[in-house]
């Protein structure tokens, strides 16, 4: 509700900027200390209508000191298929850089596999949708195994988003998931929370 209000009223431009500022600049403090971890940061269809969305990163990593290597940019697959001319101008310089690209709420858009592969993503996120009906579901799992197929073939990384129980982490990593995200490891928590 909170980010739809955002997006409706344009507030989400200066919201998504912030964003961007805070968590590079708290990861390059991690790398700091000896943690150097990816950072994930999902970025708006709306904020993409703007100029300077592709500078605005620039200046969140210029400022912060982090490596551009270790930003991964979170775009739906409704907007990389609903704009694909307009993401492609603002990413390709981003990309150059290093900054990898993800495909974010993947399978509950309508799909066009042929503008998907012209992105040359890195990563996968599996929607928490079909994440939730496996192992029990049929119908979920043979879509998982059909997303986590894709992206093994296209040399992606994959990410399970909103895994809440064993089995669920299980069946992923068994069909070959990378990366485990969701509320059997943590909810969301603040970066002192994180540190601890």
């Amino acid at each position: 509700v909170f980010i739809d209000l955002a997006e409706q009223t344009g507030l989400i431009n200066g919201i998504g900027e912030q964003i961007m500022r805070k968590a590079c600049m708290e990861a390059a403090q991690w790398a700091h200390r000896g943690h150097r971890l990816n950072l994930a940061v999902n970025v708006s269809p709306r904020q993409f209508e703007r100029d300077g969305l592709a500078q605005m990163i620039l200046d969140a990593l210029a400022k912060s000191g982090l490596s551009p290597r270790q930003l991964e940019i979170e775009i739906t697959e409704s907007l990389a298929i609903q704009q694909p001319h307009r993401v492609r101008s603002v990413l390709s310089p981003l990309r150059k850089l290093g900054i990898k690209l993800a495909v974010d709420d993947f399978g509950t858009g309508h799909s066009n596999l042929a503008v998907l592969t012209q992105f040359d993503f890195d990563v996968f996120k599996i929607d928490r949708q079909f994440v939730s009906g496996t192992p029990n579901d049929r119908q979920a799992n043979a879509i998982v195994e059909m997303i986590l197929g894709m992206a093994t073939t296209l040399d992606m990384q994959i990410v399970g988003e909103g895994i809440e129980t064993p089995q669920q982490a299980e069946f992923l990593k068994r069909k070959g998931c990378h990366i485990a995200q969701g509320y059997l490891y943590s909810p969301p928590i603040t970066a002192a929370a994180f540190r601890k």
